[in-house]
């Protein structure tokens, strides 16, 4: 990708407003599907206990007089987090800096640049780690008139239930319930007429998120409207665009208890605060002032038994 040059920030015309068209993600919903959590090491371990003891009941609990108690334990296992590094940097020539008429701080205009790509690179990685099938406790693929494009066969209240029902019975609790789905998805629930014959003596027939969590049974419904450029990159001063979805037609409910929540974005604090941190320095080999953002990551699935996807939810 070209950098901006003398020619693009010198104007034909003189700058008589303080407006600029720019454009950047404002829906990331990483955070809600796996937050970060800031860690004093590169790797380390995280105890896992062990479900099955925290739910059997133990025989023989009857005390006799004189007698001993019923001795009971349980298990403990533990995974591992490894972080990796990722990082931008964004040069700001020095002849670019002084010819600049834009209006805009070139240096700040550099940072917003750089923490969007930033944001969208966390994105991208929560979406392929845990938006995905078989990673969660249970995923199923819905199919023909399951699809909830399919408004006379599918039955989108039925499956929340079903799912809702199986995050309790794995994990013993069905509060704090999230909904995390694609714009593809959300579109065909807000327009399900299950959904909207909810409503259809209370409301305008408008459904938000919020109304169509609360027909769902969920706390809230998070709708991934990120996007990316997947065209090919041309030359410079060549547009290049093709505007794609990053969260796909998939909706996962996802669970969070007292004990934690089922998927983590472990950030290493190497010497700055989660999630990352920019710097800049002088490059006076190139006449530049240097911006750089960089973070260490590594994105989990923590507890497999919080969530419950839901595949291919639109034809």
């Amino acid at each position: 990708m070209g950098l901006p040059t003398i020619n693009d920030t010198i104007l034909a015309n003189p700058v008589l407003t303080d407006l600029s068209i720019g454009y950047q993600n404002e829906d990331m919903i990483w955070g809600t599907l796996a937050p970060a959590k800031g860690e004093p090491t590169k790797t380390g371990i995280y105890p896992i206990y062990t479900r099955d003891y925290w739910f059997r009941r133990q025989e023989a609990a009857t005390r006799g007089a004189d007698g001993g108690y019923r001795r009971a334990g349980y298990g403990i296992s533990s995974d591992t987090y490894n972080v990796i590094e990722i990082g931008f940097e964004k040069p700001l020539d020095d002849p670019v800096k002084a010819a600049n008429q834009s209006g805009d701080d070139l240096a700040e205009v550099d940072t917003a640049f750089l923490t969007a790509l930033m944001e969208l690179e966390l994105e991208k990685r929560v979406a392929a780690a845990a938006f995905i099938t078989g990673v969660w406790g249970t995923s199923t693929t819905l199919s023909s008139t399951d699809q909830w494009s399919d408004f006379d066969g599918s039955d989108p209240i039925t499956n929340m239930q079903t799912a809702i029902r199986t995050i309790r019975r794995n994990i013993g609790a069905a509060t704090r319930l999230t909904g995390i789905c694609g714009p593809l998805a959300f579109e065909k629930l807000a327009e399900h007429p299950l959904i909207i014959d909810k409503y259809k003596h209370t409301q305008t027939g408008i459904m938000t998120a919020a109304l169509v969590a609360a027909v769902l049974g969920l706390e809230e419904i998070k709708v991934g409207n990120s996007i990316e450029n997947t065209a090919i990159e041309k030359a410079p001063g060549t547009d290049s665009f093709t505007g794609a979805d990053i969260w796909t037609d998939n909706f996962l409910v996802l669970a969070e208890s007292t004990r934690g929540k089922g998927a983590y974005t472990f950030i290493w604090e190497e010497d700055f605060s989660a999630p990352w941190t920019v710097e800049s320095y002088r490059d006076d080999k190139v006449r530049s002032d240097i911006t750089r953002i960089r973070t260490h990551l590594d994105v989990k699935i923590a507890s497999a038994q919080h969530g419950y996807m839901y595949l291919d939810c639109v034809a």
